[in-house]
């Protein structure tokens, strides 16, 4: 494993981390969790967040483990991880040692701290270009 890996694997290892189980209520009384704004904000399915949620708790991994951990097909975890490397939540490293036919790379979830300040960030400009279109939207009564 290549230094790059044996860190983040370190990183990863030494931070517990549980699913969040916190939630909120928007005005409707609906409640909210993480999972839910995932959906929403980033277009995430359950395999997605399921993905993501395994790659929190563990050490960095290579697709096809990912795949029969989570009895996945190799496909769908493909996917998933390169949604996720597009949404910036995980990082792929070239596993060393592996000097024949394609490279091999293992996954691993950005550290917690930049996985919160992404988070907050996103929805900050989230609520903000919602605010935005509430206040640009002509909202006028038909007797006005």
């Amino acid at each position: 494993m290549s230094q790059v890996a044996e860190q983040v694997q370190t990183e990863t290892q030494a931070v517990q981390v549980s699913e969040p189980q916190s939630k909120f209520i928007l005005p409707s009384g609906k409640e909210l969790r993480l999972n839910d704004v995932l959906r929403f904000c980033y277009g995430m399915c359950e395999t997605d967040i399921q993905v993501l949620m395994t790659l929190l708790r563990s050490s960095p991994k290579p697709a096809d483990e990912l795949a029969q951990e989570l009895q996945l097909s190799k496909a769908t975890v493909n996917r998933v991880l390169s949604k996720l490397l597009n949404l910036g939540f995980v990082k792929r490293v070239k596993e060393t040692g592996n000097k024949a036919g394609r490279p091999r790379y293992v996954y691993s979830l950005i550290s917690l701290d930049e996985l919160k300040n992404k988070l907050v960030k996103d929805l900050e400009e989230c609520a903000n270009s919602m605010r935005n279109l509430v206040m640009k939207t002509n909202l006028s009564t038909p007797n006005s």
